[in-house]
């Protein structure tokens, strides 16, 4: 019995002994540190790394920041670690989505380093929602004017009340305003001009896209403005500081905004900017395979060395130009004439784009195709004139008198040929000629604005019966109603 006694008192003791060390393992493994994990080997392949949500340059306890301010958004072009592309989702449509841009601007975890958003044209050309930074990011050497007039205005002051007023011409103007994300149109002097009209209405449905797509961590700022849609925007040199197609040299106090056509055109052989560009993609070759020609079509009067340019290339076998008169959905007159539509303008190896008086709006078009661009010498400056290099166009004379001799040389040396309008396309085509870009051009033109320019008010006080109205009209109610009464423009609130 003693012996038996023994052995329970041993079993008893080991059972209690096991229970203890159970208690303290299972204690230890569930108070251990936070920051160990247990965690499956990970492969070293980086496509395989977990992957946690933080946008390029921000910490994990980001929180949304203010506006920023020009001086802060300007890129710094030594930085060179956006180098890893994402892959973004995109819907139906095309345009990339919010959580698709979110998905791309990850960090992987353990590596130490962020994984940066990179633009992607066939996935990011319509791509309305992007950030300051990745606006930035993209489109390094876009707003080299936007830049300029900011220091210009540094230089002299600050923008006043008077400078957006539009009284000083008798139309092709608009005056407006935005406040709290909202487009109102105060006055203009586009009505009876159907070419004004439409140009307007481009413009105005350009920057009211650009409002509402900004992210909403990134409010565009209240301002005041006017701009011109005429071809020859100060023609008196009055000096006037409106947003404008165009310049000379001498006008600093211009600043130059996007194009009409970056949105639409009425006329039958263009429409919408985007739809263009699904043509032109659609009818592209490989540069070796197009026609080894110069082609051109236009109104030679409207040009100013058109008379030039026909007597230069008048029975050339390296040359289809023709003269189509003022409406370029018919034949002249002479029947001489012979209608190309932008898209067929890709079939081409060579695509000229001749100088009108003023401002001419073919270039953006012609630079969308795998095509040698050629542009005689101008004065007059335009929004992407900083991006243009002997790398992806050719310069000739304002009167075409080496036209021939460029063309030829680049015809004997194919492979230079091919490399100068592969450098277009991957310069504004695929790059800065986007719709995207675009966008980002007018949310930087409206951001810098309103740094150098004065605080607008929303709400006056009418003088007639002391009530107080919010200035102008809805940019939605004056689309809506083109033919709007002065009436609604003082509606009583």
């Amino acid at each position: 019995m003693a012996g038996l006694s023994g052995r329970s008192s041993r079993s008893v003791l080991f059972v209690l002994v096991t229970t203890i060390l159970s208690l303290l393992l299972y204690t230890a493994f569930i108070l251990r540190p936070s920051h160990i994990q247990l965690s499956p080997q990970i492969s070293s392949d980086e496509s395989s790394t977990p992957k946690i949500t933080q946008l390029p340059g921000q910490s994990l306890n980001y929180a949304p920041p203010a506006t920023a301010s020009v001086a802060e958004s300007i890129p710094n072009k030594s930085d060179t670690s956006n180098t890893t592309t994402q892959n973004l989702s995109t819907n139906t449509q095309g345009t990339t989505t919010a959580s698709s841009l979110a998905a791309a601007t990850t960090a992987a975890v353990g590596t130490g380093r962020p994984s940066h958003w990179q633009f992607n044209s066939t996935r990011d050309e319509r791509a309305y929602g992007l950030t300051t930074e990745q606006c930035n990011a993209a489109f390094p050497d876009l707003y080299t004017e936007i830049d300029r007039a900011f220091e210009y205005r540094g230089d002299i002051g600050p923008i006043g009340p008077e400078d957006v007023n539009i009284s000083w011409a008798k139309d092709g103007l608009v005056r407006a305003l935005i406040m709290d994300q909202q487009l109102y149109i105060l006055e203009e002097t586009i009505s009876g001009n159907d070419c004004y009209t439409s140009r307007a209405f481009a413009i105005l449905h350009a920057i009211h896209r650009s409002i509402i797509t900004s992210p909403s961590t990134q409010p565009l700022p209240d301002i005041e403005f006017s701009f011109s849609v005429t071809d020859i925007p100060d023609s008196s040199h009055l000096g006037h500081s409106v947003w404008a197609l165009t310049r000379l040299a001498d006008e600093q106090e211009k600043w130059l905004m996007s194009d009409f056509g970056y949105w639409s055109s009425p006329l039958d052989l263009e429409g919408s900017y985007e739809q263009i560009r699904k043509g032109m993609a659609d009818i592209e070759y490989p540069f070796m395979q197009k026609k080894k020609q110069l082609v051109w079509r236009g109104e030679v009067e409207a040009h100013v060395h058109g008379n030039e340019l026909m007597t230069m290339t008048r029975g050339k076998q390296w040359a289809d130009v023709k003269d189509i008169g003022e409406n370029a959905t018919e034949l002249n007159s002479e029947g001489e004439g012979e209608v190309v539509s932008i898209p067929e303008h890709c079939l081409y190896q060579f695509v000229l784009q001749a100088q009108g008086h003023g401002y001419s709006s073919q270039g953006k078009y012609l630079q969308n195709c795998n095509s040698v661009v050629i542009i005689p010498k101008s004065r007059w400056i335009k929004q992407q004139h900083s991006l243009l290099s002997s790398k992806n166009f050719v310069e000739v004379k304002e009167d075409f008198s080496d036209l021939e001799e460029k063309v030829l040389a680049l015809l004997e040396d194919q492979e230079k040929a091919e490399s100068i309008a592969q450098n277009g396309i991957e310069t504004f085509r695929d790059r800065y000629l986007t719709p995207a870009a675009q966008t980002c051009y007018w949310r930087r033109l409206i951001q810098s604005w309103s740094e150098v320019s004065f605080e607008p008010e929303l709400w006056e006080w009418r003088d007639i019966d002391g009530k107080r109205k919010i200035r102008g009209v809805p940019f939605e109610t004056f689309y809506t109603d083109k033919d709007i009464s002065e009436d609604h423009l003082f509606m009583a609130w």
